[in-house]
């Protein structure tokens, strides 16, 4: 089994929550050559070995379109594990609490996969199959994150609600992806930690048709989230909170997360 970061795999053999992998495959010796971020023939494009460290100090700290990365960060675990995840790792983990593969569904993104078999690009929307089960073939690893570069126009935020503020895993976590041209709305995306009870990652894409097209208004926002939210998404109790508790916080999130990209768009 590959080791990059080892920040969730280790933890998982520790408490006997997956059977112990007769060999650990330590592939952090590839990352000069898979730890990187750049814009390329119109792609934005992320090494699978970067670090959540790495991309603080790229374009997508500095540039509005990016903007959710920058929120990704400020509530992403401590210090020592932003220089210690991967990009890869975080999708790979395949949880409804990857908070960097739930800002990536925003950004419709894809991942490079390379194996003894060739390589292909497989969009992240149908790399998770299952909670903890990517759609990787036998000696196959995530090589590369991209997705298509934004135009000017675009921002983006990510929400991550818990009782507290930090080192927190997240009661309901979305992002959001705007396109205006003045205050029409060009193209929007959304994605939650989950919108069913299989506890992966998804988009909301009936909330998106309904928004696309329209002339941006913090009231359309909020009939949009109050209508179409609870007819669209499932989510589960358990020990911690309510589905009911959660389906509510989930409406917060995605208003709060689509109107802080829309300021930082200037309209709001």
């Amino acid at each position: 089994m590959p080791l990059a970061g080892g920040t969730e795999l280790l933890i998982l053999i520790r408490d006997r929550r997956i059977k112990p992998p007769k060999y650990l495959v330590d592939i952090l010796r590839f990352r000069d050559q898979l730890s990187y971020v750049k814009l390329e023939n119109g792609y934005v494009k992320i090494g699978a070995l970067a670090t959540p460290w790495d991309l603080s100090r790229s374009i997508l700290h500095r540039d509005e379109r990016f903007a959710g990365f920058r929120d990704v960060w400020s509530k992403f675990g401590t210090m020592s594990l932003r220089f210690m995840a991967t990009i890869g790792g975080n999708i790979a983990t395949a949880t409804d609490f990857s908070d960097y593969l739930v800002l990536l569904h925003a950004y419709n993104a894809s991942v490079r996969l390379r194996g003894v078999n060739g390589e292909r690009v497989v969009p992240l929307e149908k790399l998770i199959l299952e909670r903890r089960k990517p759609d990787l073939k036998p000696g196959e690893i995530i090589t590369e994150v991209l997705f298509p570069e934004p135009p000017v126009g675009a921002s983006s935020a990510f929400e991550k609600f818990d009782r507290r503020g930090i080192l927190i895993a997240g009661l309901a976590n979305s992002a959001s992806y705007i396109q205006l041209e003045g205050k029409r709305i060009i193209d929007v995306r959304f994605s939650l930690d989950t919108t069913g009870l299989n506890r992966i990652p998804g988009r909301l894409r009936e909330l998106e048709d309904y928004l696309k097209g329209r002339e941006f208004s913090v009231e359309l926002i909020e009939k949009a989230v109050e209508e179409v939210i609870p007819r669209s998404v499932v989510k589960y109790s358990d020990w911690w909170a309510s589905g009911e508790y959660r389906l509510e916080m989930t409406k917060v999130s995605v208003k709060r997360s689509l109107l802080k990209a829309c300021k930082r768009l200037g309209v709001v």
